[in-house]
């Protein structure tokens, strides 16, 4: 108790009460130290708060684009895809186009069977009128020629322009009577003219395109000789050997350049 008074009686002398401020100031700047550590932590949380909306906002700006990148090359990829698949859909339709109609300018010569050979200068003189009548025939206006009903009568410049559609102008024509398998196509030397059957048989051998390549504009034909399966009721047909046709087209024609057997370096 009377250190307490002691105390006190020191506290309220001048002595006393100076050191009892320099106590109050010393706790009051610690109480500010203490304020402004505060505040700078919470200014720190607050910058840092503030980083990271920046960096969420950055990295929804990139997701964005990836996003976006991603749809253009799926976008691209499907087109693509679609012009691929009509690129390819258009090359069979192509390719089928063509077959056919390689397939039907050789039909008169598939139709006779016609033999090997090199060039249009060593083509057999009857090969070339067999297959010259055969296309006036299969492709030309009939109805022009006269005919008793039986035979028509077909002169023989229009078996001329027919051998020069197949083999090119160049080919020659020597005129005489050629026989088809039990057909038979008569010159008339005084007419000028061949006497034809009206109605014939023409589903001895037709052609299949198996392959088609080709050089510029020369085209490499492997051709199936198709011929009918035997049978009652039967539709069906089988190939019975292959032959390779060359054959040159530009703009206003095509020409036969040679058939020849099927060798191994030929389907290679």
């Amino acid at each position: 108790m009377k250190k307490n008074v002691k105390e006190y009686n020191n506290m309220t002398t001048p002595e006393g009460q100076e050191n009892a401020g320099k106590i109050l100031n010393s706790l009051e700047g610690s109480v500010d130290e203490v304020e402004k550590e505060l505040e700078g932590e919470a200014e720190e949380e607050s910058a840092a708060g503030f980083d990271s909306a920046a960096h969420l906002i950055k990295n929804r700006k990139t997701f964005f684009a990836v996003g976006l990148i991603v749809i253009i090359l799926a976008a691209v990829g499907l087109v693509n895809t679609v012009k691929f698949a009509m690129n390819t859909v258009n090359d069979i339709a192509n390719q089928t186009a063509i077959k056919e109609e390689f397939a039907e300018f050789i039909y008169p010569m598939v139709l006779i069977d016609t033999p090997a050979f090199d060039s249009a200068e060593n083509i057999p003189a009857s090969v070339v009128v067999n297959a010259a009548i055969w296309r006036i025939c299969i492709y030309g206006n009939t109805e022009k020629y006269e005919n008793d009903g039986v035979n028509m009568t077909i002169s023989e410049i229009d078996v001329e322009s027919s051998a020069a559609a197949l083999f090119g102008a160049s080919v020659k024509v020597v005129h005489q009577t050629v026989t088809s398998g039990v057909v038979v196509f008569e010159y008339d030397q005084t007419l000028k003219s061949y006497i034809v059957p009206v109605n014939m048989d023409k589903n001895t051998f037709w052609p299949k395109i198996s392959q088609i390549s080709s050089v510029g504009d020369t085209f490499t034909l492997t051709v199936e000789y198709m011929t009918p399966i035997m049978g009652i009721g039967s539709e069906e047909s089988s190939s019975i050997k292959q032959m390779i046709y060359t054959v040159s087209r530009n703009a206003s024609a095509k020409t036969v350049k040679s058939v020849q057997y099927v060798t191994a370096s030929s389907t290679e």
